[in-house]
């Protein structure tokens, strides 16, 4: 049913080169962009002659270094679809939603239909958003029999509830059956199942393999240059951060509206705010910090990993690149997850915490008292979290991926 890993079937030198395509359907935020990124740069170590193709819903695609033989293209944005409100679509009646899902699906497909891959690799969302990917899922299956699909799933989709509603409502479930060759979960099974959780057909199951964690790219930079360039010396020092900044510009206030009242004298700040953060956010975040010297913001830190890495407390929220970082650098991260919305950061934070990797913050009952209650904890502790998970996912689904061409 699953294997903790995929023997090496790395190219030989008569292969030919192959073209693979990836999709990434992110709208607002970084996360799935860096996942399948990641998963990019792993393939095209192990394959730098091969053509490989990032399609993307994110806006921040061009901000990220990519290997020399990946290119990508942008799919219109969800966050932008009051643009396309008067495209014309015979399927539905009008609507700001639908008219973009209706574009980005015509430009999938004239993407895939052009570029012709050997593989498609589709994270995420198994039908892409909205079930935009399934005409073009329909139309390799009749054009292209010998391409093959493969899926990525991080550890945990959404709520196993919320999952197999939208499972069932997007009639994913045969395509799990029927459409992908493989199935690989960038997670742990003793962390979270999603065949048990989600109700996977017995098909399905028998080609999912749990490929690890992801790890994350090393940091650029020693703990020591990090805590120079910033002026530090040996002071204790916070990071945090809230992915693209989105939805996470609450924590951020919660965070500072406490520094007066709770921090110790000597404490540093490194705070990310991302790149995506609303207006109104960013100028009460600016405003708080404006009275506290020995808090440092910016925008967006491409080596963020090396100053967390140098850090003595993380907060961030609860999604899959935060927690990653976190466990595998060895810090027991403060989390807020995301709420409302999809129970998935809030499962996998209570499942981490559950492990010992962090200690959570209750979103409903956020404050400053009961951040700073959980961030004086966890100086305090100074330690490191007492379980390892398993990390090399890319170099596992790597594996995956070309055992599966080499079936072509």
């Amino acid at each position: 049913m699953t294997s903790p890993a995929v023997a090496s079937a790395g190219p030989g030198p008569d292969e030919r080169r192959r073209r693979v395509l990836i999709y990434s359907h992110d709208g607002t935020g970084l996360g799935h962009l860096r996942i399948t990124l990641g998963v990019g740069r792993a393939y095209a170590t192990r394959r730098p002659d091969d053509a490989i193709l990032l399609l993307t819903g994110s806006s921040q695609a061009g901000q990220f270094d990519i290997p020399a033989n990946m290119d990508f293209v942008k799919l219109p944005s969800m966050p932008l679809r009051d643009l396309y409100v008067d495209l014309p679509d015979p399927a539905s009646p009008a609507g700001p939603e639908r008219q973009v899902v209706y574009f980005r699906e015509t430009v999938a497909l004239a993407v895939i239909q052009g570029f012709a891959p050997d593989l498609i690799v589709v994270d995420h969302a198994p039908a892409g958003l909205f079930r935009e990917l399934l005409r073009s899922i329909e139309w390799v299956k009749s054009a292209l029999p010998n391409t093959r699909l493969v899926l990525l799933m991080r550890d945990i989709t959404f709520g196993p509830d919320q999952t197999r509603s939208l499972w069932k409502g997007e009639r994913v479930y045969p395509l799990l059956d029927f459409a992908y060759d493989r199935i690989l979960v960038y997670g742990a099974r003793e962390v979270f199942d999603p065949i048990l959780e989600y109700g996977m057909p017995e098909a399905a199951a028998q080609k999912t393999i749990f490929a690890g964690y992801l790890t994350p790219a090393p940091p650029r930079r020693s703990p020591e240059t990090v805590r120079q360039s910033l002026g530090i010396g040996d002071r204790p020092l916070l990071a945090a951060s809230v992915g693209g900044g989105a939805d996470g510009g609450a924590i951020l206030r919660v965070l500072l509206e406490g520094w007066s009242q709770h921090a110790p004298a000597d404490l540093a700040g490194y705070i990310v705010l991302g790149p995506l953060l609303p207006a109104s956010d960013r100028e009460a975040i600016l405003r708080l910090a404006s009275s506290l010297p020995n808090v440092l913001l910016t925008d967006f830190d491409p080596d963020y990993l090396a100053v967390a890495r140098a850090a003595n407390v993380l907060v961030s929220m609860g999604g899959y690149n935060s927690l990653c970082e976190a466990a595998w650098l060895g810090k027991r991260a403060v989390v807020v997850p995301r709420l409302p919305g999809p129970e998935e950061q809030i499962l996998r934070a209570r499942r981490f915490e559950k492990q010992g990797l962090v200690t959570t913050v209750e979103p409903l009952t956020l404050s400053p008292a009961a951040l700073w209650t959980a961030i004086m904890s966890e100086l305090a502790a100074g330690s490191s979290p007492a379980v390892m998970l398993p990390f090399g996912g890319q170099d596992a689904i790597v594996d995956a991926i070309l055992g599966v061409m080499a079936e072509a």
